[in-house]
């Protein structure tokens, strides 16, 4: 490993708590990083008082702004397990017998030390960086406790190396600081620190939070760190957006059932492309001109519970090859709010979806297991059989798990065909080669509810499968759906520690 500048963050506790646009962490980002350096350096020893705040002293706040100029080449992680809260908590504060129900805060369990990797640093930076990391308390939520080191040289190998990759595909997306970051964040403390106005309180019985406004994410950008192996793996998807679903109960009980996830998704579509108007990027409609988009360049949308936090999302996965100005015209239409009107029992109820945040479709889920389970029944591709040899549900199963990695098999090389032929081929090319198995059994409930669009008098079959990707998963928790409608609702794959019965 090259001589680098590395920054070390221990949690003594074990325990780290932070959350990026309301998506829990697993790691401090290098953003965050970077505000637990610029804190230290305008409110430690070594601050002045300018009016009512500290500033960081001038070879302090030039340090730091090295950060901001210089960006991470990678990191070293250790293992980590991301801990979700479904409970809810109800505080009893000013009055009474009203209490405020609030989630619990995002936590994620860090088995040793992070090491930030920055290129090496002139000795006055580092001299200063070590002199503010010695202040730093806490990386993250006050409750993130924290030791920081600055060290020169080459760290001693520990955990997984991931490297900074400039291209699309797989990793964890982080947030870098930018060229301005700590002009922002020192104008955000001194407006959060002006006095308030002489105002009359709240008078409802339970008094409401006053939520100071944070310092966003202005000054900052995203970027993809992934294992070497990893940077170069294939996948159906190159990445996410992620939308959280705001809606009132009883339409959350409605959209957790696996029956209603495709209408829902359809839903969402339908409302996507009312937004994008004119301007429908193919991707988008799953159609090239008069004809369906072939191969796996569709838009995928699926409703889920997010791993993360016991709230529903609204899960868009981008296909590879998806051109800079379509994905510019996506990002638009779901950076602001997005209304979506449902069916509800009889009543047309509406939900709103949050601005998008993005997210690595490979890994998605924060899992180590292999196994995927289908959280929604999938409707199998091939539905018949060969007139000879025989045909299984779990090689129709199978088969489907071909069709939806479609585009990673031929870029290995493998040549498309149609006809039983090819899919008892394919099935067995699955096996054989890449190691996939596929347990299915039929659903229990119409295979109507897991489609979106059926000819009159086509036979449907939906199952539910058990499925183990072999050598076609590069790595853990990869966002994947199976089945005619993986596209829209349909088939979700979701990792499960053990076979079910």
């Amino acid at each position: 490993m090259a001589e680098t500048l590395a920054i070390s963050v221990t949690f003594p506790n074990g325990v780290y708590s932070g959350s990026d646009l309301g998506a829990a962490e697993e790691l401090p980002a290098p953003a965050r990083v970077h505000e637990a350096f610029v804190a230290a350096a305008a409110g430690g020893s070594w601050a002045t008082a300018d009016g009512r705040v500290l500033v960081a002293a001038e070879r302090h706040r030039n340090a730091v702004v090295w950060l901001e100029d210089n960006e991470p080449v990678g990191l070293l992680a250790p293992p980590t397990v991301l801990n979700p809260r479904p409970a809810t908590r109800y505080r009893e504060r000013a009055a009474p017998g009203v209490k405020k129900d609030t989630g619990f805060e995002p936590s994620a369990a860090v088995s040793g030390p992070i090491v930030y990797l920055w290129p090496p640093a002139p000795p006055d930076v580092l001299s200063a960086l070590s002199e503010i990391s010695a202040e730093i308390t806490h990386v993250g939520r006050t409750d993130s406790i924290a030791r920081v080191a600055v060290t020169a040289g080459t760290p001693e190998p520990h955990g997984d190396l991931l490297q900074r990759v400039d291209s699309r595909g797989p990793g964890r997306v982080m947030r870098l600081p930018s060229h301005g970051r700590f002009d922002h964040l020192e104008k955000a403390h001194r407006e959060a620190s002006q006095a308030g106005p002489h105002k009359r309180g709240n008078l409802t019985k339970q008094a409401r939070d006053e939520q100071l406004p944070g310092p966003g994410v202005n000054a900052t950008r995203l970027a993809r760190f992934a294992e070497a192996a990893l940077a170069e793996s294939d996948w159906p998807y190159e990445d996410m957006r992620v939308m959280a679903v705001i809606a009132d109960a009883s339409v959350s009980k409605h959209l957790r059932n696996a029956e209603h996830r495709v209408p829902t998704a359809v839903a969402i579509h339908r409302a996507l492309i009312r937004r994008l108007a004119d301007d429908v990027p193919a991707f988008v409609t799953g159609r090239d001109g008069d004809g369906p988009l072939r191969d796996a360049g569709h838009l995928a949308i699926h409703v889920a519970c997010d791993p993360r936090a016991n709230a529903l999302v609204a899960l868009f996965a981008l296909p590879p090859g998806t051109s800079d100005a379509d994905r510019a015209r996506f990002d638009t239409a779901v950076s602001r709010p997005l209304r979506v009107p449902l069916h509800v029992r009889g009543r047309i109820r509406g939900v709103t979806l949050e601005p998008a945040h993005r997210a690595p479709a490979l890994p998605y889920w924060p899992t180590s297991s292999r196994l995927l389970w289908t959280e929604v029944p999938m409707i199998v591709d091939s539905p018949g059989r060969p007139r000879q040899g025989p045909w299984s549900l779990d090689d129709a199963v199978t088969c489907s798990i071909g069709y939806a990695m479609r585009g990673v098999l031929e870029r290995r090389g493998e040549r498309w065909g149609k006809g039983w032929a090819f899919r008892a081929s394919l099935v067995e090319t699955l096996r054989d080669d890449y190691g996939v198995v596929a347990r299915a059994r039929r659903a229990t409930r119409p295979a109507t509810r897991y489609v979106h669009r059926a000819a009159h008098g086509e036979l449907l079959i939906a199952a539910e499968a058990l499925v183990d990707l072999g050598e076609l998963a590069p790595h853990a928790g990869g966002f994947l759906a199976i089945g005619r409608a993986r596209h829209l609702g349909g088939g979700l794959l979701r990792p499960v520690a053990e076979p079910r019965a």
